[in-house]
């Protein structure tokens, strides 16, 4: 099952992003796929999105599922505006959003020529490639691909990546499957320390924007970066799934039906609208008093994917048909979180 799944995974050739679109090149130079981000009904006027509105809604919104404990996110364009909850530089689980990192830190490898994409490797009970396995861990979350990618560019190299960036609440701890093929006791991924992997949403979204504006990986392999997390599936979409655009994005789940106290489901998203880019993250890590708390987490994040996508595609529609002009006008639906923090250069 898994080598089908593998084979399902999409083969990565190269992209790069312009003004909300996607070019896919297929490595000849006289042709290219477009796939285009824009609306095709209703007027296409872009206007700055107002990020006060945009930053008191979503403290409004987590509020009203009673979130606050436990719930960071961050916005960012890119450019002049971020906001952020009022505890977005709090340390939280990552789950599997680690594996981005993962993979930014293999990428680096590749650029300082220490291996190639073609180089060999046994990945999660397969030979395959560096490329065939950053597929797996990014594709279908593969946890014995990320194993056998950490073993390779070394969790060290994943820290030093995030003290490079300024990503100063983020942490690799620990990466050990004693199932996986290839493992090796003692734990290769592992220092010891008995701490949870962790992020904040601050620095995930500090760390996307410096993948964006080229300041991590040159631009070929920042947009193969891109290309391997727009095939990223979650079971159950999170800041994409009412988003009519690409998203190049990886989540995280410890899920609460599965036993996991408490229980984790984040998403951090580069999205490709048609007026613009941006980031976000949403991090949940709560206890729990039902297992159906995974749906609750995952439906708070979706509707702030859309209000985020909503304000900057105000003309737009959500996927399941609702105007953005409809999202826009409803009142704020809590009381607030205690007020979120807002940037501006």
């Amino acid at each position: 099952m898994k080598f089908l799944l593998y084979l399902a995974i999409f083969v990565v050739i190269g992209c790069h992003f312009v003004n909300g679109r996607l070019d896919i090149n297929n490595n000849d130079k006289d042709t290219s796929t477009t796939i285009d981000a824009s609306s095709s009904s209703g007027p296409s006027t872009c206007v700055p999105p107002n990020f006060t509105k945009l930053a008191a809604f979503i403290d409004s919104l987590v509020s009203s599922y009673d979130y606050c404990d436990g719930t960071e996110w961050a916005v960012s364009d890119f450019g002049k505006n971020q906001i952020e909850s009022s505890n977005a530089n709090n340390s939280q689980e990552t789950a599997s959003t680690i594996k981005l990192w993962v993979m930014l830190a293999v990428m680096e490898d590749i650029q300082n020529n220490l291996y190639t994409f073609d180089s060999p490797m046994f990945c999660s009970g397969i030979n395959t490639t560096v490329d065939g396995c950053l597929s797996l861990m990014i594709g279908i979350s593969d946890n014995c691909a990320t194993y056998d990618l950490t073993v390779l560019t070394k969790m060290s190299h994943v820290n030093q990546l995030f003290a490079k960036l300024g990503m100063t609440n983020s942490q690799f701890h620990h990466w050990c499957f004693s199932t996986c093929p290839g493992y090796v006791s003692p734990c290769q991924n592992d220092d010891g320390s008995s701490a949870s992997n962790s992020l904040s949403s601050h620095d995930v979204v500090s760390g996307l924007t410096q993948l964006y504006k080229y300041e991590i990986l040159p631009v070929n392999l920042t947009s193969l970066a891109y290309k391997y997390l727009l095939t990223a599936h979650g079971w159950h979409p999170m800041l994409g799934l009412y988003v009519p655009a690409p998203v190049a994005h990886k989540q995280g789940w410890l899920p609460a039906d599965e036993g996991f106290y408490p229980f984790t489901e984040n998403d951090e998203a580069t999205v490709f609208t048609e007026c613009g880019e941006y980031a976000a993250s949403v991090m949940i890590t709560r206890n729990w008093t039902n297992s159906n708390e995974d749906a609750t987490a995952l439906e708070l994040g979706a509707e702030i994917g859309r209000y985020i996508y909503c304000s900057f595609v105000p003309f737009g529609y959500s996927t399941d048909g609702t105007p953005c002009s409809t999202t826009l006008a409803q009142p704020l639906p809590g009381p607030g979180c205690g007020g979120a923090k807002i940037y501006s250069n």
